[in-house]
C-alpha cells in the first residue's frame, strides 16, 4: 500500500476551512491527482458531507462526535477511501469545536502505522476574528470557548489566517504583524480561499511541511475544553418548503434570514449557521460565521421550485431550548410572510458531551 497524505484541517466553527478544502480539492483533480475528504461533525446531519458529495467529492463522514472520541471511526474512513477510491491525499476536516488533534489524532494514526502516513496539520482562523481575539476584543464568546479557540492555534503546523480579501490593504498590513509577533514560531499563511494564488500556495506549503514525525503537544486542561463546547448548543435539522406559488428558493432564503437575525436580536453567539439548500436540481450552501457577514462562497444559483430541502446546521452559544425555540418563531414567521407550507423533519438539538479521547500520545 502506498504512503498516504492526510491534510488535516482544525480551526474554529465558520473559520473557512470547508470552502479551502472543496478549493484545493477541485485544483488537486484538474492536475490529476485523486482525492478524498472526511467530515467530521458532532451531530449526523452534516451539511458539510452532502456539500462535498454535491461537488462529486469522494467523502467519507466521521459523525456524533470530534475525530479523537471516534478514532476508530475515523480510521475506517481513511481505510474505506484508500481500499476504494486510491486517493493520493485524503483531506480530513475536524468540527470546529475540537482541540488537542495533534496528541489524540495524528500521534496515534503515525504511532499505530509506522511507515504509512505523511501528515501535516492546518489550523484555520478568519482573519477578522483572529485579529479581535489577539487585541482582546471578543466580548461575545464565553472565555472557556476562547481557551478552545486559543489551544487550536497553539497546535498547529499551519495557521492559515483566512479570508484576507475582507479586510483592506491596511488592516491586512497590521494583521500581519500582530500575528507573525504572537505566533513568530509558527508557519502562517494569509490567504482568500476563493483565489487559486492562495489555494496553491497552501497546497504547496503542505507538501513541503508534510511529515511522519510526531507532534508536540498541548498542556490542555480538559474540565475547561469540555466546559467551552458545553457552552454551545447544537441543532440539525431537515425542513421541507412548499410554495405553491413556486417560491420554495425564495421563501427559504427568507427562513435563513429569520433565524439569523433573531439571534442575533437576542444576543446570541453564532458559533457558525449553515444551510444546505436542495432544489433537486441543484444544492447550494449559504453560512452564516461570527462575525457579522454571510459568507456566500459556496453559493450556486438555484432555479425556483415548488419544493425544496433545507438541511440546518446551526451552532450557537445558548441553551439547546432556547435554540429551538428560535428555529420554531423563525419557521412560523416565514409562513406567514412569504405564504408557504414548512415541514421539519429528523431534528436534533443538543450540547457536545465531554471529551473522551481513545487515545492520547504526548511528546
Amino acid at each position: 500500500m502506498k504512503r498516504l497524505t492526510l491534510l488535516f484541517a482544525g480551526g474554529f466553527l465558520g473559520s473557512g476551512k470547508t470552502t479551502a478544502i472543496a478549493a484545493a480539492a477541485e485544483y488537486l483533480r484538474l492536475n490529476g491527482q485523486k482525492v478524498g475528504i472526511i467530515t467530521n461533525d458532532q451531530g449526523v446531519q452534516q451539511v458539510d458531507a452532502s456539500f462535498m458529495r454535491a461537488l462529486g467529492i469522494d467523502t467519507e463522514e466521521v459523525s456524533s462526535g470530534c475525530f479523537c472520541c471516534n478514532y476508530y471511526q475515523l480510521e475506517k474512513s481513511v481505510n474505506l477511501l484508500q481500499e476504494n477510491k486510491n486517493p493520493d491525499i485524503i483531506f480530513a476536516e475536524s468540527v470546529g469545536s475540537c482541540a488537542d488533534l495533534a496528541a489524540t489524532v495524528i500521534n496515534p494514526l503515525l504511532s499505530l502505522a509506522p511507515g504509512r502516513y505523511d501528515v501535516v496539520f492546518s489550523v484555520f482562523a478568519d482573519i477578522r476574528l483572529f485579529i479581535k481575539f489577539l487585541c482582546n476584543e471578543i466580548d461575545f464568546f464565553a472565555e472557556n470557548v476562547n481557551y478552545i479557540y486559543q489551544k487550536q492555534l497553539e497546535e498547529a503546523d499551519i495557521i492559515v489566517a483566512n479570508k484576507i480579501d475582507l479586510l483592506t490593504a491596511g488592516e491586512v498590513r497590521y494583521a500581519k504583524k500582530i500575528i507573525s509577533s504572537t505566533f513568530s514560531e509558527k508557519t502562517i499563511l494569509y490567504q482568500n480561499s476563493l483565489a487559486q494564488e492562495g489555494i496553491t500556495k497552501w497546497l504547496k506549503t503542505c507538501d513541503a511541511l508534510k511529515s511522519s514525525d510526531l507532534r508536540q503537544t498541548l498542556n490542555l486542561d480538559y474540565e475547561k475544553y469540555a466546559a467551552g463546547e458545553g457552552e454551545l448548543a447544537w441543532l440539525d435539522e431537515e425542513i421541507g418548503i412548499v410554495s405553491q406559488r413556486m417560491k420554495a428558493v425564495e421563501s427559504a432564503k427568507v427562513l435563513m434570514h429569520y433565524i439569523y437575525s433573531i439571534l442575533k436580536e437576542q444576543g446570541f453567539t453564532i458559533g457558525h449557521l449553515k444551510f444546505l439548500l436542495d432544489n433537486n436540481i441543484t444544492q447550494a450552501k449559504f453560512s452564516y460565521p461570527s462575525i457579522e457577514q454571510m459568507d456566500d462562497a459556496d453559493v450556486a444559483e438555484l432555479q425556483e421550485t415548488q419544493r425544496v430541502i433545507m438541511l440546518i446546521n446551526a451552532r450557537v452559544q445558548a441553551p439547546p431550548e432556547i435554540l429551538k425555540k428560535v428555529i420554531t418563531e423563525a419557521i412560523i414567521m416565514t409562513e406567514t410572510a412569504s405564504d408557504c407550507k414548512i415541514i421539519e423533519n429528523n431534528l436534533s438539538v443538543f450540547r457536545p458531551g465531554i471529551p473522551r479521547p481513545l487515545h492520547r500520545i504526548q511528546v
